[in-house]
């Protein structure tokens, strides 16, 4: 006879997971609004529509739920650029790789980066921008897991590209300047005084289809000024 432990057991994970969620979207809602030491475990538990002891069982404390906010927050972010990047890396290994090749790879990262910051985490989890702004402010170690990860998600992957492209190593301090500066382009368009410019208050899909063929157009003319420069 199956007892009544192996009967529910099926159904436990489910509601854990569940439970588990709805405890980490409200950690991130509120750590960003109200900040670390202004969040309490006893508002994240109201707020989430748990008992405070849940939070403890998961988590085991308000630090290991902040570690485990911007760990969910790195995995959404590779979840969106890994395939770009898998490609890119898997791209690099043929050592022939033609100009137009390479700058095509360049431009995808590029978009993907966009599609990250404008129109992915950006704005379906617009919590997630003031999480990580709220974190830089307050110097939190735990975004150390997010900066690595965006080094070797963008930064890197786009850096090996251009460095193929301009005939120098990737982690050249020239080549990694000059990926900043080109990532840069897409980064600008995060700031509240280029959107006032431009008078928006959101990134509509054609506005973010309008700032990829930007970037692109914008780096190809720079890959082809590169090209064409005396040596």
């Amino acid at each position: 006879m199956v007892n009544d432990a192996t009967r529910y057991r099926p159904g436990t994970q489910p509601r854990g997971e569940d439970t588990r969620r709805r405890i980490l979207d409200t950690a991130i809602e509120l750590f960003a609004t109200e900040g670390y030491e202004g969040t309490s475990t006893r508002l994240l538990a109201v707020r989430a529509g748990v008992n405070l002891p849940a939070i403890q069982y998961y988590f085991g404390s308000k630090e290991g739920l902040y570690r485990a906010a911007v760990a969910r927050i790195s995995e959404e972010i590779d979840a969106s650029m890994g395939p770009a990047r898998e490609q890119t890396v898997t791209a690099l290994e043929n050592p022939d790789l033609s100009r137009r090749e390479l700058c095509g790879l360049l431009c995808d990262l590029l978009e993907a980066f966009a599609t990250l910051v404008l129109s992915g985490v950006g704005v379906e989890h617009s919590g997630r921008k003031l999480f990580i702004a709220r974190a830089e402010i307050e110097g939190q170690p735990a975004l150390d897991l997010l900066h690595d990860n965006m080094v070797r998600l963008v930064l890197r992957p786009c850096a090996e590209v251009l460095g193929r492209l301009i005939g120098r190593r990737g982690e050249d301090e020239e080549t990694v300047l000059r990926t900043i500066a080109l990532l840069g382009q897409v980064t600008i368009f995060c700031n509240k005084p280029t959107r006032r410019a431009l008078g928006w208050t959101e990134f509509s899909p054609e506005r973010v289809a309008h700032i990829k063929a930007v970037v692109r157009r914008h780096t190809l003319a720079l890959l082809a000024g590169e090209a064409s420069a005396p040596g």
